[in-house]
């Protein structure tokens, strides 16, 4: 059981496969981290929805310094929806780039999600 208080604030809002991995290697190797994830389901959902879900379910909390989170979450959505996250340093880890990740050839690419990228940059 940690002793002190989470300084580390570690978001997945698509938790399986490669981020999965990346985020319980993270756990098992910064002392004084906070986990949240969701389930690795529909990550279209995942991208519009995270940033509400966590925003209901991450505590308070004065001992944050760092949140990292992968870009599958809506970062500036969070921060307007949790102000008490903005002084905090972010790291986000761009896992692909969904400007340009290849889309089926009949499909239209949906530019929300890349959208969301360059604003959580």
């Amino acid at each position: 059981m940690q002793s002190e208080a989470p300084s580390v604030l570690l978001l997945e809002a698509f938790y399986g496969g490669s981020h999965k991995q990346l985020i319980d290697l993270l756990q098992q190797n910064i002392d004084r981290c906070a986990v949240f994830k969701l389930p690795a389901k529909k990550w279209h959902w995942r991208a519009r929805t995270a940033a509400l879900h966590f925003s209901q379910t991450i505590p308070t909390c004065t001992s944050y310094r760092v949140l990292f989170s992968s870009s599958v979450l809506n970062l500036c959505e969070l921060v307007a929806l949790r102000p008490d996250l903005a002084h905090l340093k972010k790291v986000l880890y761009f896992h692909e780039n969904q400007l340009v990740y290849p889309v089926r050839k009949d499909q239209e690419r949906d530019f929300q999600y890349g959208y969301n990228q360059i604003l959580s940059w």
